[in-house]
């Protein structure tokens, strides 16, 4: 699948909506059918590995699907996706589920951790950041955010408590690709290619200016058509 490797120059969204409505009528589909679900799942899924410094390929992760086997980091995140119903609120109860999924029953971090210009919380303090975070999505100003704004927000809190001993990156994904969701929008795929400029939002958001952080999000959102319409074209779906 080409959405691993960096976006490229494309039609406007709305044409290639229009193109993947032609696509979906032609072979009788609908856009949320199991298998482009599935297909969509399995991008988002390979470039959050990537992310995390794992290097699999396409095949790997569509295999792991089909046999239900295969390497652990694979098959640990595809159990984190389904350790949270994808209409429930986003709470601490749900980051450890999903952390859970990911290394084991480890908890929250209890050592220090350090960060240059932005220090992560203490590890007496990590519950009850997260604990505000849950508190302010559920409230009327987090409720007033568009979602890739109430994703944004998510992803860069747990970024900068950094929870976690490990896995934290792969959280944040989650949460944010919960958000969207929840909010109405198509799963967000990051991949590789978007490590710098995720790094740079992230940095951005820690000094509360969280809008690139949300547009990348925005856009990744987006490439979910390129993935559905990839995967309609070379018959994968």
């Amino acid at each position: 699948m080409g959405e691993g490797r960096g976006l490229r120059l494309r039609p406007a969204a709305g044409v290639r909506e229009r193109h993947l409505s032609a696509l979906l009528e032609e072979r009788g589909r609908v856009p949320d059918d199991a298998p482009l679900k599935d297909v969509v799942e399995d991008a988002q899924l390979l470039g959050s590995l990537e992310l995390a410094g794992f290097r699999f390929d396409w095949p790997e992760v569509r295999g792991s699907r089909l046999s239900g086997a295969g390497p652990e980091a694979i098959l640990a995140l595809r159990r984190a996706r389904a350790a949270v119903p994808p209409q429930a609120p986003l709470t601490v109860s749900g980051l450890l589920a999903w952390h859970t999924a990911l290394e084991g029953p480890l908890g929250f971090r209890r050592a220090p951790r350090e960060r240059e210009r932005s220090p992560p919380a203490p590890p007496e303090l990590v519950e009850s950041r997260l604990a505000l975070l849950e508190t302010w999505l559920g409230a009327r100003s987090g409720q007033d955010l568009r979602p890739e704004q109430a994703a944004a927000l998510a992803m860069a809190r747990i970024v900068e408590i950094l929870p976690f001993d490990d896995g934290n990156g792969r959280v944040a994904r989650l949460a944010a690709s919960h958000l969207l969701v929840r909010g109405g929008r198509r799963p967000p795929v990051l991949v590789a290619g978007d490590g710098p400029r995720l790094v740079d939002a992230l940095q951005a958001a820690f000094r509360l200016e969280t809008a690139p952080l949300a547009t990348l999000l925005e856009e990744a959102s987006d490439r979910a058509l390129d993935v559905m319409i990839q995967a309609l074209e070379n018959g994968e779906a």
